[in-house]
């Protein structure tokens, strides 16, 4: 497969996190320069960092863990939407005014939120889903949905995501990518009982195989 478009925020430290989430340290634990012989690298992050996905125990109590997440969504035709023009809440009325391809099942909005990958402060001035909105692409039989930024939606938006058993990828970097037709393929890491997972996000041509 060529002409891959990698669509991940690479993690590095001190990087955006969301509001109370932890932190970003990436440091050397053991180094080839202090005689350990090798470098191994200390990662000190939260699950919802960079590219990642969310599973029901990030909302739900007793929920499932990120390990159990079918990947099938997460792999398959996907469209990039241009919503750059939306400026506050994707609702279901403004949904209703994108151009979601009829059939869509996995779909990655691109919205202003990409600008924002160029600064290391949180921002809760982002474009996000709302609860229509979800209930909106759930109704139009959307299986994955994808955001350029660190949270899909509000509150009532997870909700009716995780719980219709829709996979959710979040933190991903649109800003080069054109509206269209694609192949996506995304891999969470499977972490027992974890509400999330870092995840690598690559779009390929629709054409590929």
């Amino acid at each position: 497969m060529t002409d891959l478009i990698d669509i991940s925020v690479p993690l590095r430290d001190g990087m955006v996190h969301y509001d109370k989430n932890p932190e970003i340290h990436v440091e050397l634990a053991m180094s080839i320069a202090r005689g350990d012989g090798a470098n191994v690298s200390r990662l000190d992050f939260g699950a919802h960092s960079g590219t990642h996905v969310d599973a029901p125990a990030h909302f739900f109590v007793g929920g499932a863990g990120a390990e159990t997440l079918p990947l099938e969504p997460f792999l398959g035709p996907a469209a990039v939407v241009d919503a750059t023009h939306v400026q506050k809440a994707l609702t279901e009325e403004e949904l209703r005014g994108v151009d979601i391809p009829e059939g869509a099942e996995r779909v990655l909005f691109k919205t202003r939120n990409s600008k924002l990958w160029a600064t290391d402060e949180f921002t809760r001035d982002f474009v996000r889903l709302d609860g229509s909105g979800a209930r909106y692409l759930i109704d139009r039989g959307v299986r994955m949905v994808a955001i350029d930024y660190l949270s899909i939606g509000d509150h009532d938006a997870h909700v009716a995501l995780l719980e219709g058993g829709i996979a959710v990828l979040e933190g991903v970097d649109l800003g080069a990518v054109e509206p269209g037709a694609y192949r996506l393929i995304c891999l969470p890491i499977a972490i027992v009982g974890c509400d999330g997972a870092p995840a690598r996000a690559l779009l390929a041509p629709a054409e590929a195989s």
